[in-house]
C-alpha cells in the first residue's frame, strides 16, 4: 500500500485502508472502506474531514503492509472513549467525577500494556490521521507519543501509565472554551488568545479540588506548555524547573500539532516536523528528552515517497529503529518498472544516496494505478 496526500488523490484510486468517523460517544464508523474505489465526490468528503492522507491499493507496493503502533480495536475503542468522557466533562460544565478519571486511567493503562507488548517500537503516527476528528485523535496521539518517549526514559511502569494520563487529559480544559475560539481558522486576537492559555489550568483546579489524581499527574497537565528557555505560560517556568511529564507532553504535543491538517495548513510530513522541533532544542524543549523522543520516530513512514539524492523516487518499504533515517526502499523508475528492495542503513551500493525530502514535490512524482 502507497500513502497519498489528500491533495493529490484522483479518481479511480482504491482504498487499501478504511477512512473512519467518530459517529457518537461509543463507536466509529467507516466514511469510506477499504476497497472503495475513488471518485471526486469521495475525494471531497476526504478533504472536508481534514484527512491528511489515504492509504492507496497498487501493485508496485501490494507487498508492503503498514504496522500499528497499537491494535486497531484498542485504537477505535480509546477514540471513542475519549470522545464520551470529554462530553460528559462538558455536560458537566466543567466538573471532573470519578467515572471520568476512572476511564481515562484505564485507558492509560491499556495503551501502555499494548507498546510494551511490541518487540520493536518505530512509530507511523499517518495512519491515525485517518480518523477524522482532531480534538480526540490528538489526545491518542500524544498519549502514544508520550508513552513511547518514557520508554526510551527508562521510566517504570506506574509513571508510563502517568504520562499516558497526562495527555488523554492535558486538553480537557480546552472543553469549556468557546468553540469558534477552538476551531477560528484566523489568527487568535491577544484576547482570545489569553481565553486559550487557561486551558491547562481549568481542568487541573478540578482534579486538584476532587483529589482525584496524583500531583505529578496535574503538575505535567499544567505545565505542558511552558518552554524550555521561560518564554511559555503559565506561569513562565524554565529549565528543570518544568517536570518531567510536561517537557514530554509538551514535544508530543507540538509534534502531533504539526503532522496534522488543519483549516489553516496542510499537515507536515514527520521529517519536515522532525527538523522543526530539533530547531528548537534548549529553546522550547529540552535537549536530553527530545533526543529519547526522537529515537522512536519514523522520519519517512512505511508507504510513503521520498526523494533521492541521485534523484530517483522510492517508496519506503520497511523502517529500521536502528537507523530511522535510512530506510529499506523500493526506487520506482520513469517506466514505472521497480528496483529490488534496497536497504540504506547496509548496501555499500547505496552508501553515499540520501534521502532528500519526500517524494510528493518531486518534479518526477506521478502516481499510476
Amino acid at each position: 500500500m502507497l500513502f497519498i496526500p489528500t491533495e493529490l488523490l484522483r479518481p479511480n484510486m482504491v482504498l487499501a485502508k478504511d477512512v473512519n468517523l467518530l459517529i457518537t460517544d461509543t463507536f466509529s464508523l467507516p466514511l469510506l472502506r477499504r476497497g472503495q474505489v475513488l471518485n471526486e465526490l469521495f475525494i471531497k468528503k476526504i478533504k472536508f474531514h481534514n484527512v491528511s492522507g489515504v492509504y492507496i491499493d497498487n501493485k508496485i507496493a501490494d507487498d508492503i503492509i503498514v504496522d500499528d503502533i497499537i491494535n486497531e480495536k484498542l485504537k477505535a475503542t480509546v477514540l471513542s472513549d475519549i470522545k464520551k468522557n470529554f462530553n460528559q466533562y462538558k455536560n458537566n460544565r466543567g466538573e471532573v467525577n470519578i467515572h471520568i478519571v476512572d476511564n481515562i486511567a484505564r485507558m492509560a493503562k491499556s495503551l501502555v500494556l499494548d507498546i510494551l507488548s511490541n518487540d520493536e517500537i518505530l512509530i507511523n503516527l499517518i495512519d491515525l490521521k485517518s480518523y477524522d476528528d482532531y480534538t480526540y485523535r490528538h489526545s491518542l496521539c500524544v498519549a502514544i507519543l508520550s508513552i513511547t518517549t518514557g520508554i526510551s526514559l527508562n521510566l517504570n511502569e506506574h509513571m508510563l501509565t502517568e504520562i499516558a494520563m497526562c495527555a488523554l487529559l492535558h486538553d480537557l480544559g480546552k472543553m469549556m472554551i468557546p468553540i469558534e475560539i477552538i476551531n477560528k481558522p484566523d489568527l487568535l486576537s491577544p484576547e482570545e488568545y489569553e481565553i486559550v492559555k487557561k486551558h491547562p489550568t481549568i481542568a487541573v483546579d478540578q482534579l486538584r479540588k476532587k483529589h482525584l489524581v496524583s500531583e505529578a499527574v496535574l503538575s505535567g497537565i499544567a505545565s505542558h506548555h511552558e518552554k524550555y528557555d521561560g518564554t511559555g505560560y503559565p506561569q513562565g517556568l524554565k529549565g528543570n524547573e518544568i517536570p518531567l511529564y510536561a517537557k514530554i507532553l509538551a514535544i508530543a504535543d507540538v509534534y502531533d500539532a504539526l503532522t496534522s491538517t488543519r483549516s489553516y495548513r496542510r499537515a507536515c510530513f514527520p521529517n519536515e516536523a522532525i527538523e522543526y522541533v530539533m530547531g528548537c532544542a534548549e529553546v522550547h524543549f529540552d535537549y536530553e528528552i527530545l533526543r529519547a523522543f526522537l529515537k522512536n520516530i519514523a522520519a519517512y513512514p512505511v508507504g510513503t515517497f521520498v526523494s533521492l539524492s541521485d534523484g530517483n523516487i522510492a517508496v519506503v518499504v520497511r523502517n529500521l529503529q536502528i537507523n530511522p533515517i535510512r530506510p529499506i526502499i523500493r526506487i520506482i523508475y520513469p517506466d514505472g518498472t521497480t528496483s529490488k528492495n534496497i536497504d540504506l542503513a547496509q548496501d555499500l551500493n547505496y552508501a553515499n544516496i540520501t534521502i532528500v525530502g519526500m517524494g510528493y514535490e518531486n518534479p518526477n512524482f506521478a502516481y499510476s494505478n
